[in-house]
């Protein structure tokens, strides 16, 4: 994880995407062989790369440089210049910054979006299912998000 926030306040996107892909790759291996230890740094890789990193890390570190483009915008124009495919991108474009940011946008886009399994992000329910079937403490079980 620490690599990860440090290639993301250096904004670079190929590093961020591949250390997230690192992290999706252990995530894997551990519900492939599943122990109680293991299955602990799975459920950190899933909750700080799914929703601290995710939902508010990121997001944040785009926001925080959107008034260094030539042209500032919100975070809201930003995602909706994107997501539209709107007539202003190719202008936005122009700047170096702002390839960077949108780079690292659809990185973070593909990465909330992966689902390969069950419905929920990064199928959590083979997570939650292993978990509570490993969990030292029968009576305490685990659902969706963390919660208990």
């Amino acid at each position: 994880m620490e690599i990860l926030l440090k290639y993301t306040y250096l904004l670079e996107p190929k590093e961020v995407e591949q250390e997230l892909e690192n992290l999706w790759k252990r995530y894997e291996e551990i519900l492939a062989k599943p122990t109680w230890e293991n299955l602990n740094e799975a459920r950190a890789i899933l909750y700080l790369v799914g929703i601290i990193y995710l939902e508010q890390i990121a997001p944040d570190a785009i926001e925080r440089r959107l008034h260094l483009l030539k042209k500032p915008i919100t975070i809201l124009q930003f995602f909706t210049i994107i997501d539209s495919r709107s007539e202003k991108l190719n202008e936005y474009r122009k700047d170096r910054l702002f390839r960077d940011l949108e780079k690292f946008y659809l990185i973070l886009k593909k990465n909330k979006n992966r689902f390969v399994g069950g419905k929920h992000y990064m199928n959590e329910e083979k997570f939650i299912n292993l978990y509570n079937k490993y969990n030292p403490d029968q009576e305490l079980k685990i659902r969706a998000k963390g919660r208990y």
